[in-house]
C-alpha cells in the first residue's frame, strides 16, 4: 500500500514520500521515532523510514538494497525456493506494544496502545517520549481507569504510579491491571494538568469468542493469537505442540491468522520441544495432516522475497510458497458464554475465561510451579494424550469467571 503524506507511521505524522521502489518506499517523518531496522537488526531513531509490508527499514539499509537489486527481467519467473529457504523464512515482528497515535496539545498527551503479556505480568504502561521529556520520574502519577464509549464508567482509581525512563523504552510503572484484561486490548490514554492519567478500554458492539476465549473490548487479534494461546479443539500433546510453534512463530494477518511454511513449522516444532519430549519429524507431520483432515488448519498461498522474508497474501514478483494457516475461531458470544451479573447496575455481566495460555518466554519468565500443576491436571482431566507439562515459554491460566 502506497503512504501519502498526512498519513502515520510509528506514531508520527508522515510530511514527505518518495516514489515506491517495487513495494518498498521511503517515507519522512515529522518527528525522530525508535524502530528497529529488519535488515541489520539495529535500533534505530530516525526521521527517515522505509516500509515494506509491516517491515521497517534504516536509510541506510534501503539504501544498500535497493544498490544490489537486480534489474527486472521482462516475464521473469522467480526460482523456486530451497527447502532450507523455506525452513528458516524471516517473519516480521507485530505490534510492539509501543505507544502510536500520539497527540501533543501542550496540555495534553494522548496515545493509544495494545497490551502485551509483559505489561500484564509487570504491571507497566508504555508512553510515549512527549510524555517522558516531560513527566518527572519522582512525581507519582494518579491514575483511573475508564470504560465507556456511549456512557463512561470509572472501573479503577490508582496512586503512586510513577514513569520510569530508564530502560529501554518509558515505562509507568506500578500499575495493577484489571482481571479481565488480555494480551492485545486495546488502551486509549490521556494525560493532562501533569498528573492525572485516564486509561479507557473500548466495548465491543457485541461480546465475541475468540479461540475459545470471550472478549469484550476491542483489541488486536494479531496479539492474542500471538500471547493467548487458548486452544479452540482438544488435540494430542504433538498436535499442541504444532499449534504453539505455528502460533508463536508465523506470519500474523490482520484476522489473527498465523501462516508458515511446513518446513519451518517442523523444524521449528522440534527444535522448540522439551528435549524430554521432542516429537520425530515423522510424528509432526503426521499431526499437521490430521489437523488438515479437520480443519484446524487449512493450505494457503503466500510467497517470500529475496531476503526471504515472509509475505501473505502473496506479492507479484515475488516468489509463491504454500503456507499452513491456522485461523482461531471468531464468534458473536451466545447466551451460554455470557451468564448475567445482576449485581452490576450497567447491564454488564460476568463471563467464562476458558483456561488458557499465555506467553512468557519472552521475557525471561518462567511459569511457576503452580502454574505447571495446575496444567498438569487440567490437561489430564480434559483427557488429552501425551505429557502433561507445561510447554516451555508458557504460563498457564485456569478457567476462572472475571466480572465487569
Amino acid at each position: 500500500m502506497v503512504m501519502k503524506v498526512g498519513g502515520g507511521l510509528l506514531g508520527k505524522k508522515i510530511v514527505k514520500t518518495y516514489p515506491p521502489r517495487g513495494d518498498t518506499q521511503l517515507v519522512r517523518l515529522a518527528a525522530v521515532a525508535p524502530f528497529t531496522c529488519a535488515r541489520c537488526d539495529q535500533t534505530k531513531t530516525a526521521k527517515l523510514v522505509a516500509a515494506r509490508g509491516d517491515a521497517l527499514y534504516c536509510n541506510g539499509c534501503y539504501g544498500r538494497m535497493e544498490a544490489s537489486a537486480p534489474q527486472p527481467v521482462a516475464d521473469a519467473q522467480p526460482p523456486a525456493p530451497e527447502a532450507e529457504d523455506l525452513a528458516r523464512v524471516v517473519v516480521g515482528e507485530l505490534d510492539s506494544g509501543l505507544p502510536h497515535s500520539v497527540v501533543n496539545t501542550g496540555l495534553t498527551v494522548e496515545w493509544k496502545f495494545h497490551v502485551r503479556a509483559e505489561h500484564l505480568l509487570h504491571g507497566t504502561c508504555p508512553v510515549p517520549a512527549e510524555m517522558a521529556g516531560r513527566a518527572a520520574p519522582q512525581e507519582p502519577l494518579d491514575l483511573t481507569f475508564l470504560r465507556g464509549r456511549r456512557r463512561i464508567r470509572i472501573l479503577d482509581e490508582q496512586k503512586g504510579i510513577r514513569l520510569d525512563a530508564n530502560g529501554t523504552e518509558p515505562v509507568l510503572t506500578g500499575l495493577t491491571w484489571q482481571s479481565f484484561v488480555l494480551p492485545g486490548t486495546r488502551v486509549s490514554v490521556r494525560w493532562d494538568t501533569w498528573r492525572k492519567l485516564r486509561l479507557a478500554y473500548t466495548p465491543l458492539d457485541e461480546p465475541v469468542v475468540f479461540g475459545g476465549t470471550v472478549v469484550r473490548y476491542a483489541y488486536d487479534p494479531r496479539i492474542m493469537t500471538r500471547e493467548l494461546a487458548a486452544f479452540d479443539a482438544r488435540v494430542d500433546r504433538v498436535e499442541e505442540l504444532v499449534l504453539i510453534a505455528l502460533r508463536e512463530l508465523g506470519y500474523l494477518d490482520e484476522k489473527g491468522r498465523a501462516l508458515l511454511p511446513q518446513e519451518a513449522l517442523v523444524r521449528n516444532t522440534v527444535e522448540r520441544a522439551q528435549p524430554s519430549e521432542r516429537p520425530a519429524e515423522k510424528k509432526i507431520h503426521g499431526a499437521i495432516e490430521r489437523l488438515l483432515s479437520r480443519r484446524i488448519l487449512t493450505w494457503e498461498q503466500g510467497s517470500i522475497n529475496r531476503a526471504a522474508m515472509l509475505h501473505y497474501p502473496a506479492r507479484r514478483g515475488e516468489t509463491p510458497v504454500p503456507l499452513l494457516c491456522y485461523a482461531p475461531v471468531l464468534r458473536v458470544a451466545e447466551r451460554e458464554d455470557l451468564r448475567d451479573d445482576p449485581s452490576t447496575g450497567y447491564g454488564v455481566s460476568a463471563h467464562r475465561v476458558a483456561g488458557h495460555l499465555m506467553r512468557i518466554g519472552h521475557l525471561g519468565k518462567d511459569a511457576s510451579p503452580e502454574a505447571a500443576a495446575a496444567y498438569r491436571e487440567d490437561h489430564a482431566r480434559a483427557g488429552l494424550a501425551g505429557p502433561h507439562e507445561l510447554p516451555r515459554g508458557f504460563t498457564y491460566v485456569r478457567e476462572h469467571e472475571r466480572g465487569m
